[in-house]
């Protein structure tokens, strides 16, 4: 399954919790589900 090497929001890199189903970054914060991302904290507003 693909996962996240670098956090969208602050390019940091994003590390696994035990659990083996998330992703998380020590730095900002911003967590998602391995294999997806979540768009809400990312989001361009135009």
């Amino acid at each position: 399954m693909k996962h996240l090497r670098i956090c969208p929001k602050c390019h940091a890199s994003l590390k696994l919790r035990p659990d083996g189903e998330t992703q998380y970054c020590n730095i900002c914060r911003y967590w998602t589900k391995l294999g997806t991302a979540r768009l809400d904290s990312i989001m361009i507003y135009g």
